[in-house]
């Protein structure tokens, strides 16, 4: 997936990899505000907000991926293990195809996921049962994770994809989703006030 937006694909940095990126990213972010969306409005449609047992939801999801990325405690990940389908980019165009890679990516659980954080803010856009809300709290997931071939735009063909691998294999990331789920835990903490 990351070889048909890397660079070298393109020629180089042109204007058809500016293309690709900015496809990728706004295919990425897309498909998780929609989701979040979705998820909002699922949440309104079984009656949410739940009050405080929503809140200790959250709090109980948040606590147990904290668990998982901070003290190595395995806890799952609802994700299907797999990537987008690399047979995409042989049907369509280098855009569509980072596009539609885009969107595949956003959704989170459609694809590999390597931190429990984005299941955590899955469940705060459920409990809110507000669509906006959301959308709002996992857009910025869909975000992140198309700027993510960023990382390794300077790599080529397999090592890009070695190179976000070995990224996210050091203690600075576990790090950082640790400590957004100390935020998601203490936020739903102090709500139940």
């Amino acid at each position: 997936m990351v070889t048909t937006i890397d660079p070298v694909v393109h020629g180089g940095r042109t204007r058809t990899y500016v293309a690709a990126i900015v496809l990728h990213v706004l295919g990425a972010t897309a498909a998780a505000t929609a989701f979040g969306a979705a998820l909002g409005g699922l949440g309104a449609v079984t009656g949410a907000p739940w009050g405080a047992a929503g809140l200790r939801i959250v709090v109980v999801v948040a606590a147990l991926y904290l668990l998982r990325e901070a003290a190595g405690v395995p806890v799952p990940l609802p994700d299907r293990k797999r990537q987008v389908p690399e047979w995409w980019r042989t049907f369509y165009s280098a855009p569509v195809t980072a596009l539609l890679y885009g969107f595949g990516l956003g959704i989170g659980f459609m694809t590999f996921l390597t931190f429990g954080t984005f299941v955590a803010v899955a469940v705060v856009a459920l409990a809110s049962g507000d669509v906006a809300a959301g959308a709002l709290v996992c857009g910025p997931f869909g975000l992140a994770r198309g700027l993510s071939v960023l990382v390794a735009a300077r790599a080529g063909g397999r090592s890009a994809l070695d190179r976000l691998e070995r990224a996210s294999a050091t203690p600075e990331p576990r790090l950082v989703n640790a400590l957004a789920l100390a935020g998601v835990g203490v936020a739903g903490v102090l709500a139940l006030g």
